[in-house]
């Protein structure tokens, strides 16, 4: 076996963040900074892609609802152990001709409104930890929340531990959206970061 290690390469320098190594430090550090800490430990995050962490990495394809149950419960006990972390890879909606998807609610407002509306909407069922409302919600609305399978799983497994009387919360710290789409030609990505936290 090789010890040779493999660099991705930075696609999304100059766009997406910044391409100078001294500048993207410097944000980073100052973000950082800023984070406040929680009283426990969480137990399961949800964060949008930046990192990899390859400690156990478990990939979730497309997953049918029974599916999301089975894995759900196979994993519950590796959730209900303090000693680990499950991280959950996933942006929210990716909006635009681009992505194939262009929900509007014009009662919302501007498209950016109606799209920060749309996710909050899922993030608060996701709040409440009910995998069958999320489902639902994906049924209805097609959020194109890309990790919304190992979130299923993750919301499977909460309700598994749930039934044995294991108390848990989960809240969403942040939520943002790469641009604000104002017209058809427009598109934008949502990130949303939480945490569970196990009482």
């Amino acid at each position: 076996m090789s010890n040779r290690v493999v660099c991705r390469e930075a696609s999304h320098a100059g766009s997406w963040y910044s391409a100078s190594g001294s500048q993207l430090n410097a944000q980073l550090e100052g973000w950082l900074s800023q984070a406040q800490s929680t009283i426990r430990p969480a137990r399961a995050i949800i964060a949008p892609h930046k990192d990899e962490f390859s400690i156990v990495p478990v990939l979730v394809g497309a997953l049918s609802e029974s599916k999301e149950q089975e894995y759900g419960k196979l994993l519950s006990k590796y959730l209900a152990d303090p000693s680990n972390l499950f991280i959950i890879s996933s942006d929210f909606c990716h909006w635009g001709q681009r992505f194939r998807y262009t929900y509007y609610d014009e009662s919302q407002g501007e498209i950016y409104r109606s799209i920060e509306h749309l996710d909050k909407m899922g993030m608060g069922i996701i709040e409440q930890l009910d995998p069958m409302s999320f489902t639902n919600y994906l049924k209805k609305y097609h959020n194109t929340i890309c990790g919304r399978h190992p979130i299923g799983v993750l919301l499977n497994a909460v309700a598994e531990l749930r039934k044995s009387g294991i108390e848990m919360n989960f809240s969403f710290l942040n939520y943002a959206q790469s641009s604000e789409c104002r017209n058809w030609q427009d598109s934008s990505v949502s990130y949303a970061a939480g945490a569970l936290i196990v009482h």
